[in-house]
């Protein structure tokens, strides 16, 4: 993370609060080394992200696979064509 730091604040229901403490209690004790609640929600929000962000990628990646499918030449069909919806030019 780069130097410049903003703060988030939230408050959690008291249940998920204690579900998270006893988590990090053993954590603490699996590993042997003390798992901060900040280093906790840090590692969550950015497995999340991350995974959102590759979901992003490969739906932008379909889209693009689809437009390329649907008109592989970037030519307009004669269905694509807007001026065959105008009425005939007058003389």
């Amino acid at each position: 993370m780069s130097g410049n730091t903003r703060t988030m604040a939230f408050q959690i229901p008291e249940e998920l609060f204690q579900r998270i403490k006893a988590h990090l209690e053993r954590e603490t004790q699996r590993t042997g080394r003390k798992l901060t609640q900040r280093e906790f929600v840090l590692n969550l929000i950015e497995e999340a992200l991350i995974e959102a962000e590759e979901d992003a990628a490969e739906e932008a990646e379909r889209v693009n696979a689809s437009l390329a499918s649907a008109s592989p030449t970037g030519t307009t069909t004669e269905e694509d064509d807007p001026e065959e919806d105008l009425p005939p030019e007058k003389p």
